[in-house]
């Protein structure tokens, strides 16, 4: 679930988990009242299900809305768009089977997804369906309630804690509308994915996200809603899935899990049912979808080969033994940035190939039109499986790799990039820079420039000029950096130069055991309040007390934030920090996303200094990824690997 900023009051807190509690008291009462039923208590549903005319195939009619990127910044989500388009992409392919006679889609993502984008669709596009076609509409966001009025939203694109009712669509308009479009179809299916409580951070004291009205839409017989979670849960995006863990749940089924008879046809009911028993599995019980299903059973989707069902799934949290058959249709955008192999094989060199790799993934990370995978989640995730990074690539949902060589003779150093298409593992482009190895930041801009119009994507002016933008770095400092923090190898420890704590110009034994003592103290009061956002708390709470140190050089601390802190680490941080004179360190676009039982931090890294050799200034910047895990009842940094 992507990080949000932690500025909320104690409060809002319980304005928000009991604004859920009464949510979920009234679905759920709602549901036993009518044909629905939450997860462990889904009602048995006939086998006979109904077909379209076979004399008149249907058209199935797919709108598909989803928003990850929001004006006001806080709301971000990070799957949601990348849920609507593989949605899409999925059921577009019915329309090659036996069961429809084409697919009619229309995906809505990010500042496309307005109030009049939404409304307009509901009643245009799916207005053309005819009495014998189906209508699907998924959508993926933030949905809230207005206390002050007591009334429903979907946040589209432009949505704010001060416009929201001006720009939100009232959940009750898309209630009579998605009524207009069932009178004119054969049935409609809706898939709610709106309940991201524990993403949303709204300063209004007034607004709460609620997941309730969902549990009120009716349209009568014909009718169909599948909903991401019972009232009063989160509904949970997973980085090692590559999506929202129903989103990943409904593909599953749609591409063969849901047919447990084998015979060829997903009914409604049998896709439903299997989400129901999916979703819990994937969250380690911590997600619950519920159903309402009016009127007969309805064939939804044809399998194209029927005897081939997905393996049988884990019962646990272990997210790493995600059954291997299921590909994940990649989302657009989304990039996965590799190490550059050095053609020499030179073993003084080898610190390029994972320096050009962050120094890309850096700054690719600015431009907000794509979505860049954390290094570190894609080396996770492909050593858990034990599979080629193209593999791991399809089975995140990355669709491009960026990936190289190099080789340096002399003082001049040749990269060569390519882009992978990781569909068909077809090389799309390539470019090549050439240059001295002390003009290594000028030559990494120049080709991620290049990438950048290769891939055809468009950098507004702020984007550009940050990427062109020449700063004093230096590239020794660059790798002692990159040492530091455990990216590049680390040269062994002097045996005669023991690890240093006395760095020059800092005051050690009051601050050591202030600091210590100040920071263990947050951290344990973050983590004993354990409301719902304590482990994000926790966790920025754990990042800004390295950053302090940081700024401090006090490696003691340092140390003790991590599960384990090697002597090469120390060695390489203590010889960084020794030659960086008056040293500054700021986090920039921090996120916070929790994955199992580990929170995964990102954030870019920026660190001004004057270097104590040459006496320049310099400026280093590097987008990281940290991974925290608990130990004893306290978060901290696992340790380099």
């Amino acid at each position: 679930m992507p990080a949000r900023s932690d500025r909320m009051t104690a409060g809002w807190r319980l304005a928000v988990a009991g604004a859920c509690i009464v949510a979920g008291m009234i679905a759920v009462w709602t549901l036993h009242g009518r044909v629905g039923a939450p997860v462990g208590e889904l009602l048995p549903v006939p086998r006979l299900a109904t077909r379209p005319p076979a004399s008149q195939p249907a058209v199935l009619w797919l709108l598909s809305i989803g928003v990850s990127r929001y004006r006001q910044t806080g709301f971000n989500l990070q799957f949601a768009a990348a849920d609507a388009q593989s949605i899409a992409a999925t059921l577009q392919r019915q329309g090659a089977g036996s069961l429809y006679r084409e697919v009619k889609s229309l995906v809505l993502t990010d500042e496309q997804v307005t109030r009049e984008s939404i409304l307009d669709s509901l009643d245009h596009f799916l207005g053309q369906a005819g009495p014998d076609d189906i209508a699907a509409i998924f959508v993926a966001g933030h949905g809230v309630q207005d206390q002050a009025s007591g009334s429903y939203y979907f946040l589209p694109f432009p949505a704010t804690a001060q416009n929201l009712v001006s720009t939100g669509v009232r959940m009750s308009d898309f209630d009579e509308m998605v009524r207009v479009v069932r009178h004119n179809v054969r049935a409609v299916v809706v898939m709610l994915d709106t309940c991201h409580a524990g993403a949303l951070r709204v300063s209004a004291p007034d607004l709460v996200a609620a997941d309730d009205p969902t549990a009120r839409m009716s349209a009568g017989e014909g009718f169909f809603l599948l909903a991401a979670t019972k009232p009063g849960e989160d509904s949970i995006e997973e980085p090692d899935l590559g999506h929202g863990a129903f989103t990943y749940a409904l593909l599953e089924g749609l591409q063969g899990s849901a047919d447990a008879d084998s015979d060829g046809m997903i009914t409604v009911s049998d896709l439903f049912g299997y989400v129901a028993r999916r979703v819990p599995q994937l969250t380690g019980g911590a997600q619950h979808p519920y159903h309402k299903e009016e009127g007969t059973d309805l064939i939804f989707a044809a399998v194209e080969h029927a005897a081939v069902v997905l393996a049988t799934v884990p019962t646990t949290r272990s997210l790493p033994q995600i059954p291997s058959p299921l590909i994940i249709t990649p989302a657009a955008n989304t990039i996965g940035v590799m190490e550059f192999r050095d053609l020499r094989e030179e073993p003084e060199h080898d610190w390029i190939g994972k320096a050009l790799r962050v120094a890309l993934n850096t700054e690719l990370s600015k431009v907000r039109a794509l979505r860049v995978y954390s290094p570190e989640l894609i080396d996770r995730s492909t050593a858990s499986h034990r599979v080629d990074y193209l593999t791991t690539a399809q089975r995140l949902g990355i669709r491009k790799l960026i990936t190289g060589s190099f080789h340096v003779v002399g003082n001049t150093v040749r990269i060569d990039a390519e882009i992978v298409d990781t569909g068909s593992g077809v090389q799309e482009g390539s470019d090549s820079v050439q240059g001295d190895v002390t003009d290594f930041f000028a030559l990494q801009k120049t080709l991620v420039l290049s990438m950048l119009r290769r891939l055809r994507v468009e950098l507004s002016a702020d984007e550009g000029a940050s990427i062109e933008q020449r700063t004093n770095t230096n590239v020794d400092a660059y790798r002692l950096l990159l040492e530091a923090e455990g990216l590049v190898n680390q040269p062994s420890p002097s045996p005669s130069a023991p690890a240093r704590t006395d760095i020059p110009g800092t005051p050690q034994s009051w601050w050591h055991e202030g600091v210590k003592a100040f920071a263990g103290l947050l951290v344990s009061q973050a983590v004993a309040a354990e409301p719902a956002d304590a482990p994000a708390a926790a966790a920025r709470q754990v990042i800004e007390t390295y950053r302090v140190a940081l700024e401090h050089k006090d490696l003691d601390q340092l140390a003790a934030l991590y599960t384990s802190f090697s002597a090469r680490q120390r060695e390489a941080l203590r010889a960084y920090l020794d030659s960086a004179s008056g040293l500054a360190v700021e986090f920039a676009d921090v996120s916070i996303e929790p994955r199992g039982d580990e929170m995964v931090v990102s954030y870019t890294r920026r660190d001004r200094f004057v270097d104590r050799e040459s006496g320049k200034p310099q400026h280093l910047e590097v987008r990281l990824t940290k991974i925290l895990t608990r130990e004893n009842g306290t978060w901290k940094i696992t340790g380099a690997r």
